[in-house]
C-alpha cells in the first residue's frame, strides 16, 4: 500500500467530501510532456481505478504505473485538493 501524507486539515477536507480520494494521470504538453495528477472525490466515467490507500483516507488511482511510495496531498489555499507523487507535481 502506498503511504499517505497529509495534514489534518486535509484529511477533514476529504472526510467533508465523501472520505475518498480518486487519483488519476494526466498528459500534459507543458515542459516537454510531463504526467500531472488530478484528484476528484468521485470516479471519472470510464477509467478504472484500483485502491492503493485505506488510511486516512481511501484513495484510489487510475494508472497503469505501479503507485507511488508516497502520495502527498495537500488542501489549497482556493480548497483543491493536490496530489503529489513522491513528493514531485509529475509522476516519474
Amino acid at each position: 500500500m502506498t503511504q499517505v501524507v497529509a495534514s489534518t486539515e486535509t484529511v477533514a477536507a476529504v472526510g467533508e467530501r465523501g472520505g475518498t480520494l480518486w487519483v488519476a494521470t494526466r498528459a500534459s504538453r507543458c515542459c516537454g510532456g510531463t504526467v500531472r495528477l488530478e484528484t476528484a472525490t468521485m470516479p471519472r466515467p470510464g477509467r478504472d481505478y484500483r485502491r492503493i490507500a485505506r488510511t486516512p483516507f481511501e484513495v484510489f488511482l487510475a494508472s497503469a504505473a505501479p503507485p507511488p511510495a508516497k502520495l502527498h496531498v495537500e488542501r489549497s489555499k482556493r480548497g483543491r485538493l493536490d496530489a503529489y507523487w513522491n513528493g514531485c507535481a509529475w509522476v516519474t
